[in-house]
C-alpha cells in the first residue's frame, strides 16, 4: 500500500525543478558573457604585433622617429667593386638570384639610431637588407648607417632575391636593428612591382653593374 504524499512535500517537489532551471539559465548567460568578453579582447599575437603603416613608392613616408623617401629600383646579376686593403684589386660580387637595390633618402626625427629594412615577397618570404659589406660601399649602403636627427642620408638598400620573387614585393622599414614590437610602427611600402615591371627589371638586369667610384 503506497504512502500518501503530503501536500507540502508535493509542492516542494514541483518547485525544485523550477529553481534548477533558473540557476542553469543564469549560468548559461554568465558563460555567454565571458565568451563575448574574451572575443572582444586582443590576442597576445595582436598585442605584440607592430602597427602596420601602408605606403606607396615613390614618395615620402614617416614612421616612429624616422622619415624615408623611396626612389628608384635597379636589378643586376653581379656588382663590380673596388678592392681595399683586405681585398686588393677589383672584384665581382655575385648572387644566386638577382641584386635588387632600392634607392632612398632617410632621416632620424627625434634621436640617433639605425633604420632596418627588409623585402617581403607576395608569398610572405622575407629578405633582410644585405650587410654593409655586401656590397661594401661607403656612403651608399644604408644597412647599419648611423642616423642623426635632422641630417638626411642618401643611399640604397641591397637585397639578394630570386628573380621570380620580384613581383608584388614590398619594402618594410622599422626603427632599430630588431623587428618592431607591439605599439611600434612597421612601414610597409608597396614598390609597385606588378607583372610587367617585374619582367622589365629582370630583363634589364645587367650581367655586371659597375659600382666602382
Amino acid at each position: 500500500m503506497s504512502t500518501p504524499i503530503e501536500p507540502a512535500a508535493a509542492s516542494a517537489r514541483w518547485r525544485l525543478p523550477r529553481w534548477r532551471w533558473r540557476d542553469a539559465l543564469w549560468i548559461a548567460l554568465a558563460l555567454i558573457a565571458v565568451v563575448a568578453l574574451r572575443k572582444g579582447e586582443s590576442t597576445y599575437e595582436e598585442r605584440d604585433a607592430p602597427l602596420l603603416q601602408a605606403a606607396k613608392a615613390p614618395g615620402r613616408v614617416t614612421g616612429r622617429n624616422f622619415a624615408v623617401e623611396v626612389g628608384n629600383l635597379k636589378a643586376a646579376h653581379a656588382y663590380l667593386l673596388k678592392g681595399d686593403y683586405s681585398r686588393p684589386g677589383d672584384y665581382l660580387l655575385r648572387t644566386s638570384g638577382l641584386w635588387l637595390s632600392v634607392v632612398a633618402k632617410v632621416e632620424a626625427l627625434d634621436r640617433p639610431g639605425y633604420l632596418g629594412a627588409q623585402l617581403r615577397t607576395r608569398d610572405g618570404l622575407v629578405y633582410v637588407a644585405s650587410s654593409n659589406d655586401r656590397p661594401k660601399l661607403k656612403g651608399v649602403n644604408l644597412r647599419d648607417r648611423a642616423l642623426a636627427p635632422g641630417l638626411v642620408e642618401s643611399g640604397a638598400w641591397f637585397f639578394e632575391v630570386p628573380a621570380d620573387k620580384l613581383e608584388g614585393a614590398h619594402l618594410q622599414l622599422y626603427w632599430g636593428n630588431l623587428l618592431p614590437q607591439g605599439g611600434d610602427s612597421l612601414v610597409d611600402v608597396d614598390l609597385g612591382i606588378d607583372t610587367a615591371r617585374a619582367r622589365k627589371l629582370a630583363a634589364e638586369a645587367k650581367p655586371v653593374l659597375d659600382l666602382r667610384p
